[in-house]
């Protein structure tokens, strides 16, 4: 498919600027519409967030943070979405984001504090 999950950052005990990078290292766009963040396998999870109708071009990246804020596309067309949780979720190295079809199955995951899997970082 082209994306995987680069990086989940943890930025002290806010769900403000924690947040789960995705990456569409593809050559072409990716539908990302219904596709689910959790922080479980199957059905195991406390939190979804369901992606809202749209792709991710080749490229670019989907910033999905934990807090509240308003959805957008960047002029880079990086996507910056907003779970609008209370609480951090990803609080130490044993939370795992699990990226995953609707139907439940996954297309990647990765704990918490790892280092990112881009090259460029990000």
């Amino acid at each position: 498919m082209g994306l995987h999950i680069c990086a989940v950052v943890q930025r002290g005990s806010s769900s403000l600027s924690e947040h789960v990078e995705i990456v569409n290292d593809g050559s072409d766009p990716v539908p990302v519409t219904g596709l689910e963040l959790t922080d479980g396998s199957g059905q195991q999870h406390k939190h979804v967030y369901s992606f809202p109708e749209g792709e991710l071009g080749a490229g670019e990246t989907a910033y999905v943070y934990s807090g509240k804020g308003t959805s957008q596309r960047t002029h880079t067309g990086d996507l910056m979405l907003y779970a609008g949780l209370q609480a951090p979720v990803w609080k130490d190295e044993s939370h795992v984001a699990y990226l995953r079809h609707p139907d439940g199955r996954i297309i990647d995951t990765m704990r918490a504090g790892r280092p990112p899997r881009h090259p460029d970082g990000h």
